[in-house]
């Protein structure tokens, strides 16, 4: 029989969320890498696109229906693909049985939910910058730095939303309020261990990315055609390792912190209750 690798049963150190997180990736990878890969080539759906019209196009800046149609549907296919890969991934790490299409159709389900927590998330980062209106344009980029800061503290409150919506089950306003409480006295823990893992994923692409050029240059001879098969080979392969690395580390994150907050809340309940 598997351990069960989620939720932990006690609170855990930095370096213990750190291996929960690489435990649950291993013992996921095969699992979810269907999901991975479709989710990366979700991505590029509109350099897809692209290429096949033979337009030159810029995004995000450009009127051409398709290229907005495939870039929206490549979005709500990542997301839902997204959602099954951390469904999957509790699934798995808890012991419970998961099939497939049911982790799939629950992934799409959720994409509205995802959604409107994107678009509430949105809305309270942008409050933050209002006060620019009133800035003159010679203090700007000073005053955007110094706006960045209530920004990003609240972007780090939000970042345990998405476990909370798929696998604690809540709704979508209530996950974000949900997330804010587990974060709220844990903040610098949660950005240590993002940038860890940020700082990961930035090395080993690095290397890879060094790597895979220096083969190109040897074997393709600095034919194009075979540096961009490879260069689009890597970004899927790159991309379907570390979205399913991403999504363990938020969900042994999301474990340590319930395990932390509810035992907290718990004491003081104890704490609290009259005697006898």
């Amino acid at each position: 029989m598997s351990p069960v690798l989620y939720p932990p049963s006690r609170p855990q150190a930095i370096g213990e969320v750190l291996d929960s997180a690489f435990r649950i990736f291993k013992a996921t990878l095969l699992k979810c890498l269907p999901y991975s890969v479709l989710a990366t080539v979700a991505g590029q759906l509109q350099n897809i696109y692209v290429i096949i019209t033979g337009r030159t196009l810029h995004p995000f800046s450009n009127s051409d229906p398709g290229w907005w149609t495939v870039y929206l549907l490549g979005a709500i296919m990542g997301c839902a693909l997204v959602n099954a890969i951390i469904i999957r991934q509790a699934a798995v790490a808890s012991g419970s049985p998961s099939a497939g299409a049911a982790v799939l159709w629950q992934g799409l389900r959720n994409v509205p939910a995802n959604i409107l927590m994107v678009i509430v998330i949105a809305v309270v980062v942008g409050i933050c910058f209002i006060p620019l209106a009133g800035v003159p344009a010679a203090y700007r980029t000073w005053s955007i730095a110094v706006l960045c800061v209530p920004a990003v503290y609240l972007v780090v409150l939000f970042l345990c939303s998405w476990p909370a919506l798929l696998v604690g089950h809540k709704g979508p306003i209530e996950s974000l309020r949900y997330s804010a409480h587990l974060i709220r006295g844990n903040w610098w823990r949660t950005v240590m261990i993002y940038l860890v893992v940020l700082t990961m994923i930035i090395v080993l692409s690095v290397t890879a990315g060094l790597i895979v050029g220096v083969l190109t240059q040897v074997v393709a001879a600095r034919d194009l055609a075979v540096t961009t098969a490879v260069s689009a080979v890597m970004v899927v392969a790159s991309g379907a390792v570390y979205m399913p690395f991403v999504t363990s580390m938020s969900l042994a994150l999301y474990g340590d912190l319930q395990a932390r907050k509810e035992g907290t809340d718990l004491e003081r309940r104890i704490a609290g209750a009259p005697a006898g």
